[in-house]
């Protein structure tokens, strides 16, 4: 007589769970750093049209420079600030765009809001970038813009010359 067995072995098992856990792995590892990704290239999106806001106040207002304040504020333009008035809506991850007078030395803005979801975009007049995440003195005429991008390793400024 003739046993035939039907079914899996134990080691056949083993291997499509190892299999399985190793797509989990993948995804869940993978997920995280592209949401952080769509995030910051949703915030240099804000940060041009902040830049471009600037560009298109100074434009329109030759010989002045944009007032200090809160420009945008919980995802609405504040129309009665100069730069408020040039500012569309921004995605959800900026909740506040506020203008600084400019940078006495070269330094890096820390004052990103919370750690987990930096969400603030500062306008820094007379003021340039000196590198990508610096600030450094320059003329009245000019705007330096700054934000934050999150990293693997924590938050980074991203800073971008308004003129």
């Amino acid at each position: 007589m003739k046993k035939s067995q039907k079914g899996f072995t134990i080691i056949e098992v083993a291997l499509v769970l190892a299999i399985g856990a190793l797509i989990f792995l993948v995804v869940f590892l993978a997920v995280p750093a592209l949401q952080r990704n769509q995030r910051n290239d949703a915030r240099k999106r804000d940060i041009s049209s902040v830049v471009d806001a600037v560009a298109s106040y100074t434009g329109n207002n030759p010989g002045k420079t944009v007032a200090e304040g809160d420009a945008y504020k919980n995802g609405k333009a504040d129309s009665t600030k100069d730069l408020g008035k040039y500012l569309d809506t921004l995605s959800t991850n900026t909740d506040t765009v506020t203008v600084k007078s400019g940078a006495t030395t070269a330094s890096t803005p820390t004052s990103f809001g919370d750690s987990t979801r930096p969400n603030t975009i500062f306008v820094y007049t007379s003021a340039k970038c000196s590198d990508s995440a610096n600030i450094a003195k320059a003329s009245s005429r000019s705007v330096a813009v700054i934000g934050a991008m999150e990293t693997a390793n924590g938050i980074q400024a991203y800073c971008q010359d308004a003129n």
